[in-house]
């Protein structure tokens, strides 16, 4: 699932950052942020996923003797890191096609007929806001130090 971040009172910082770097210095910038944001995403999802106590009742169910190799939360996916522009972006989690051996976890999180949903990748990347935000204050003041200062 992707999750977008919005940066509150990082304001003038953008704007110093956007005064001094070119498009492809903030993409950069960006991607890094992103990718450090990602393995911090995926321990709050794991702190948040439901996990049998039985491996042999996890997965698929409905009679089937198709069970995972391991929990979902021992394998949250991580997407390679996309950019466009200056923004960069990836997924943490699975996404609505996904067809992996653990492609049940979806339905666990956005729920079904029969089921309410967890929404445990929302809350996951909300818990982790404060601490991205964090990297990327630290990304864009570090590199306004390297060139300004």
């Amino acid at each position: 699932m992707r999750i977008e971040m919005e940066f509150q009172g990082m304001d003038e910082l953008v704007k110093a950052l956007e005064k001094c770097a070119t498009d492809s210095e903030i993409q950069s910038l960006n991607k890094r942020i992103v990718t450090k944001a990602q393995p911090i995403i995926k321990g709050e999802m794991t702190g948040k996923m439901p996990k049998s106590q039985n491996q042999n009742v996890s997965g698929r169910g409905f009679g089937s003797k198709s069970h995972p190799s391991s929990h979902a939360a021992d394998t949250i996916p991580l997407d390679k890191v996309k950019a466009s522009g200056t923004r960069a972006e990836a997924d943490v989690g699975w996404t609505k096609a996904d067809n992996s051996e653990h492609f049940y976890v979806k339905f666990i999180n956005w729920g079904t007929v029969d089921r309410p949903p967890k929404e445990f990748i929302y809350k996951a990347g909300r818990a982790a806001e404060g601490q991205i935000q964090q990297i990327a204050e630290m990304e864009y003041q570090d590199f306004l130090n390297k060139t300004v200062g």
